[in-house]
């Protein structure tokens, strides 16, 4: 990277950083053949940040983001949680995202699920998120799956990931995913909302506990619960956490749900996080 392309920034403790835009990191990766994903790794290896995460650098270290984009988070639903999921790892820089899912956009999701425009309607959802994850960050590597998730793939999809988050709004599905996190030795990220509710919970491979501490034998959701609709803020919010719980884990930090289920009641305004 020639020093014509680098410009500078003071981050919060004072220090002057190198910082490199996504057109020139782009050119240097075409011309030495190195995938978007290394390069920007490469780049910060030198202290070099790409200027998208320079404000990222306020609130953790240079080696924080290194971390973040030489993780691979699998994401499992790309609707309501989803969506929000797959935005704001996009935008943190993650450096593979594997989407997953097997269902197209629908005119009833245009209430919640970012994802879903007049643009992407009737269209596969996992392929939408892809695309959108190229407009977002074009520095970061996305794989799609336009299929659902079942035993039959399970493992595929599971194997090499560092994280995976619960995108999902059926029990079955969330079940068979946390118990793949659990064989190949990765932490699961729960998140579920409807009405006005939400809930947040991470199971890490060692713990004795797994979602049957949330749902006991149920593997269906009630109807009732399904009554309730789900309105815009509530899947946002409750990805949000996931995602804040992602970077936690993604740079060494102690994830603030692990046995613990943090619950929001939207009608209240009240948020509580209790031990499983």
């Amino acid at each position: 990277m020639e020093l014509k392309d680098l410009a500078y920034f003071t981050d919060k403790a004072g220090e002057v950083r190198l910082v490199i835009e996504d057109g020139a990191l782009l050119e240097w990766s075409a011309a030495t053949g190195t995938a978007p994903s290394a390069a920007q790794v490469a780049a910060l290896g030198e202290g070099i940040v790409p200027v998208r995460y320079e404000k990222n650098l306020s609130a953790i270290k240079l080696a924080d983001q290194a971390r973040i984009c030489r993780s691979r988070v699998l994401v499992c639903g790309c609707g309501g949680l989803g969506g929000t999921l797959i935005t704001l790892l996009a935008r943190l820089g993650v450096g593979k995202l594997r989407l997953v899912d097997g269902d197209a956009f629908a005119a009833s999701n245009l209430n919640r699920q970012w994802l879903c425009d007049s643009r992407t309607l009737s269209r596969s959802k996992a392929l939408a998120a892809a695309q959108h994850v190229r407009d977002v960050n074009p520095l970061i590597e996305v794989e799609t799956f336009t299929h659902i998730m079942d035993e039959s793939n399970l493992e595929t999809l599971v194997q090499g990931m560092d994280l995976v988050m619960d995108g999902l709004d059926n029990l079955e599905g969330r079940f068979l995913l946390a118990a793949g996190a659990r064989r190949h030795g990765i932490p699961f990220i729960h998140g579920a909302a409807t009405g006005w509710w939400g809930q947040v919970s991470t199971f890490l491979p060692d713990s004795p506990r797994d979602l049957t501490a949330i749902y006991g034998s149920a593997k269906a959701r009630d109807t009732l619960e399904i009554a309730m609709g789900v309105l815009s803020p509530t899947p946002s919010l409750i990805a949000s956490l996931q995602v804040f719980e992602a970077v936690r884990l993604m740079v060494g930090k102690k994830p603030a749900y692990a046995d613990r289920l943090l619950f929001f009641d939207g009608e209240s305004g009240v948020m509580e996080c209790i031990m499983l």
